[in-house]
């Protein structure tokens, strides 16, 4: 009996019977079973580095990537960095949207991006954006160096400090287009048609002062130069302040404004209209709207001000939307020219390691229901800059002489006009009349008097166009002599056209891109919120 229990008999074919002890069968038993388990595992180990696809996600459209992956990183001849396999497996994901307003940003790219929420970097100052290859300038910010130096919006720019950034994504290029304050940035910039042109921009520390606030000939002059957080607070003190100087008329100027916050714009549009009012709505993928409304009472200095806002191209996103709000729900007056028409909201998603994912997920429409998207928002009275806004930019290298005949002279001509040089028409010959203009340029200059535009008569004729420019705002001017009833509306917008008759003034396209600095590209911290350029783009 004892060895009936200490045995266990099996029978093989042909009627030999083996007998095995019981303990050494539980032994053997046990054996099989861990060294299965460690085989087990270590196939498990060895598949973690070539099925990345284990345990995570089996939908065939991931197939393809993960075969490519694991074939790369298994067979490539060197080394494979994976984490940047990941990286730029992401990016190329997110670039196949084809939209400008829509990208991946790693860490480093992603703290640059927060910037433009707050107000405070050091760079240059201006909203860039990405058109399919290129980084397009969408509004350089009022009183940066970038403005100072000359950048115009659709400049191209082509290459930073002499490497060309042609592919690169806007972040890629503020990266490097960023720096110390103090220190030079040469940006090589394509305008229009023209050659390459470098410029030389110093760094500086840019606080992004989002509203200011003047008094012109009587009437208030309200900048906003973007919806930062914090816009609200100091739009509404602008507001009451313009209200003590017991002004009757105020300008809201938006131009060269990329956007910014939704929800600042929304605050600020609830300065004028009272609680419960629909300002946007929001429409997503599947075509549901959402409405966004005011929640707080108006502010009641604003209900006896003539409200005029002014645009241009630059002016984009929030901008537009507060613009397109008031056009609809008062009777504000809009002027300048046709905005930049971007009618789309974007939706950020940070992850652990402090990427982030900035996507468009919804278009808005003004109150009315008008989608703006490529189209713009066309003004009331229609005030175009006068010529010496669209000079050319003259290269110090190409040399400008009596005699020839081409596209840039003109540009020479309206310069010097408006500098107060006697120039005998606006064609494309360098005739003796011109010749003597520059010859007294170049004397009240204290430059070597030889007639000709090259060199530091070039650099010189542009820094003082430039001066020039800053100390006269045109638009603005114009407004300010229309509220204030020196010309009816159809007189000066005659007298602004009659201004801008030499060079030609480039249409607006038919769409400005395929989804922004541009810029603003903006940001958007919660689902309400809305980027405009970057925003912008983004800064630069």
């Amino acid at each position: 009996m004892n060895e009936e229990h200490e045995r266990h008999e099996t029978k093989k074919p042909g009627g030999r019977r083996i007998s095995i002890k019981l303990f050494w069968f539980i032994i053997i038993l046990l054996t099989s079973v861990i060294a299965t388990a460690i085989i087990t595992a270590l196939s498990l180990e060895a598949g973690t580095e070539k099925a990345v696809n284990v345990g995570t996600d089996t939908r065939s459209e991931f197939s393809k990537l993960y075969n490519v992956y694991d074939t790369i990183n298994s067979n490539y001849y060197e080394d494979v960095d994976r984490d940047a396999l990941i990286e730029s497996s992401i990016q190329g994901m997110v670039e196949g949207l084809d939209d400008p307003y829509s990208e991946y940003m790693n860490n480093d790219e992603m703290e640059a991006f927060q910037e433009t929420v707050t107000g405070d970097f050091e760079g240059i100052g201006a909203e860039v954006m990405q058109e399919g290859n290129r980084i397009i300038v969408t509004s350089p910010m009022r009183g940066s160096p970038a403005e100072e130096a000359g950048l115009e919006p659709g400049d191209e720019i082509i290459a930073v400090d002499g490497e060309s950034i042609e592919g690169w994504t806007t972040q890629e290029a503020v990266q490097l287009i960023r720096g110390e304050k103090g220190t030079d940035v040469v940006l090589t910039i394509v305008r229009g048609e023209g050659d390459p042109i470098d410029i030389t921009i110093t760094r500086d520390t840019i606080h992004i002062d989002s509203v200011t606030y003047e008094e012109v000939d009587g009437v208030g002059h309200i900048s906003v130069n973007r919806f930062q957080r914090g816009t609200t607070e100091e739009f509404e003190s602008k507001l009451n302040e313009a209200a003590e100087d017991e002004v009757e008329d105020v300008i809201i100027d938006f131009r060269y404004n990329p956007g910014g916050l939704l929800d600042e714009a929304v605050n600020m549009i609830n300065q004028f209209i009272d609680e419960g009012q629909v300002v946007l709505s929001l429409e997503d993928n599947n075509g549901e709207l959402t409405e966004i409304t005011t929640s707080q009472e108006a502010n009641p200095n604003t209900e006896d001000f003539n409200v005029y806002i002014l645009i241009n191209e630059g002016s984009a996103s929030a901008s537009e939307v507060f613009a397109g709000a008031l056009d609809d729900l008062t009777d504000a007056t809009i002027a300048g020219t046709e905005s930049f028409g971007k009618g789309v909201v974007q939706q950020t998603v940070e992850f652990g390691d402090d990427s982030l994912l900035k996507y468009t997920n919804t278009k808005w429409l003004t109150p009315n229901g008008h989608w703006i998207h490529d189209e713009g928002i066309n003004p009331d009275i229609k005030l175009v800059n006068p010529d010496y806004y669209r000079v050319d930019m003259l290269s110090p290298d190409e040399v400008y002489t009596e005699g020839i005949s081409n596209e840039t002279v003109p540009s020479i001509k309206v310069a010097l006009d408006t500098l107060g040089y006697e120039v005998e028409d606006f064609d494309e010959d360098f005739d003796p009349s011109l010749t003597t203009a520059v010859g007294e340029f170049q004397a009240d200059n204290g430059l070597e008097m030889t007639g000709d535009v090259i060199g530091e008569t070039s650099t010189t004729l542009m820094s003082e166009l430039r001066d020039y420019i800053n100390d006269n705002d045109a638009q603005l001017n114009y407004l300010v002599d229309y509220i204030n009833g020196e010309y009816t509306e159809e007189e000066i917008e005659e007298y602004a056209e009659n201004q801008a008759e030499h060079l030609e003034i480039e249409e607006p396209e038919e769409s400005h891109g395929d989804g922004e600095d541009a810029e603003e590209e903006a940001t958007e911290e919660q689902p309400a919120e809305e980027e405009s350029t970057e925003e912008e783009t983004t800064e630069e």
